[in-house]
């Protein structure tokens, strides 16, 4: 993706406030959960900057952005210690930036032309033992295969089959995307979206857990990744 070409219409201003990451049951919550207070944080696409900003000041965390859109990144600059302009297209989309603890592709992935090789070249800006997180929308989901059963496959402004979106991913899919890169110790998490099942409550609740545990792929909205580089690279 070159810094100069089409960055406006495949890397949007997504500029909302976050609810509490404590408690957020969501993607957001979940990698916000699991970085450690006081880590290293390079932020890939990190647009203008919310979840780093809340890493930072909440989790004293140092975090440095990868934004290619110059709008985004601009407000992104007021938030993060620093922001890199430059394009996320391949292994050499991380030249010169070296030894964080984690890096982060938030809903990104699925906006790049070569994903895999990005996922490799992020192996080089973690230091050893530092962890890679993913999060990507759901191929199987449920809702999406409804439609490709009745012939259909769509693009809509949002969602998974947002006309944004250059690559799709499956659980399994992600899973090897990391192995093939090296990374060790592969995680795979869900967050459920239920079609109709909209309402908060105990009985909810239960049933959405039963369902992912059973069905975890046709019930996954979106796909978390996590993996871990080596201590010996």
């Amino acid at each position: 993706m070159n810094i100069n070409e089409n960055v406006n219409t495949l890397r949007p201003i997504y500029d909302f406030p976050l609810p509490s990451l404590e408690d957020d049951h969501g993607s957001r919550g979940l990698v916000y959960r699991a970085i450690l207070s006081g880590s290293r944080v390079l932020d890939v696409g990190c647009d203008t900057g919310r979840f780093g900003e809340v890493l930072r000041i909440q989790k004293n965390c140092t975090v440095d952005g990868v934004e290619p859109y110059l709008p985004a990144a601009e407000v992104a600059q007021t938030r993060l210690n620093q922001v890199f302009i430059r394009a996320i297209d391949n292994e050499k989309s991380f030249n010169g930036l070296i030894n964080y603890d984690a890096i982060l592709f938030l809903d990104v992935l699925e906006h790049l032309q070569n994903p895999w090789a990005v996922i490799k070249g992020a192996m080089k800006v973690l230091q050893p033992g530092g962890a890679i997180h993913i999060v990507v929308p759901n191929i199987a989901h449920i809702s999406v295969v409804r439609r490709l059963l009745q012939g259909r496959f769509e693009y809509s402004n949002c969602g998974t089959m947002d006309r944004t979106h250059l690559r799709w991913f499956t659980r399994k899919s992600l899973s090897e995307s990391l192995e093939e890169a090296g990374f060790e110790k592969i995680l795979i998490d869900v967050v459920a979206q239920v079609p109709y099942l909209y309402t908060k409550s105990a009985i909810s609740d239960f049933l959405v857990n039963q369902l992912v545990r059973f069905f975890p792929d046709p019930i996954a909205g979106s796909i978390i990744g996590y993996a871990i580089k080596s201590r010996l690279k």
